[in-house]
C-alpha cells in the first residue's frame, strides 16, 4: 500500500504533450500528491479539475545513507517544474538531467 508523503496545490499554465507536438490549456489549479510505495518506487497523483488526472511512475536508488535519487518516470512526456520542485521538497535528489 502506497503511503502519501506529501500534497502540492498550484495554479499555472498548462499544455498538452504527446508525441504529436502540444496544446496550451490555460491556466489552471491543480493538486499533486507524492506517494511512496514499499520498494524502490513511487508515483505522482496530479489532479487536475475539468480535464483529469495524471499519474507519473517514480523509480528510485537509494545511496548506502538511504538517500532517495529519481532515477526513471513514466506516464508523462516531461517531468513538470511543480512535480520536481515537490521531489526535492522531500529530498528527492533530482538531477539536472529530468529538467
Amino acid at each position: 500500500m502506497a503511503e502519501l508523503i506529501d500534497t502540492m496545490v498550484v495554479k499555472s499554465p498548462l499544455k498538452l504533450e504527446g508525441s504529436w507536438g502540444e496544446r496550451d490549456l490555460g491556466e489552471h489549479e491543480s493538486t499533486l500528491e507524492l506517494y511512496y510505495n514499499k520498494d524502490d518506487t513511487g508515483f505522482i497523483e496530479w489532479d487536475i479539475p475539468n480535464i483529469g488526472f495524471e499519474l507519473i511512475g517514480l523509480w528510485f536508488e537509494f545511496d548506502r545513507n538511504g538517500k532517495r535519487s529519481l532515477c526513471e518516470y513514466d506516464g508523462v512526456m516531461s517531468l513538470n517544474d511543480h512535480a520536481i520542485a515537490l521531489l526535492r521538497k522531500n529530498g528527492v535528489e533530482v538531477g539536472s538531467d529530468f529538467e
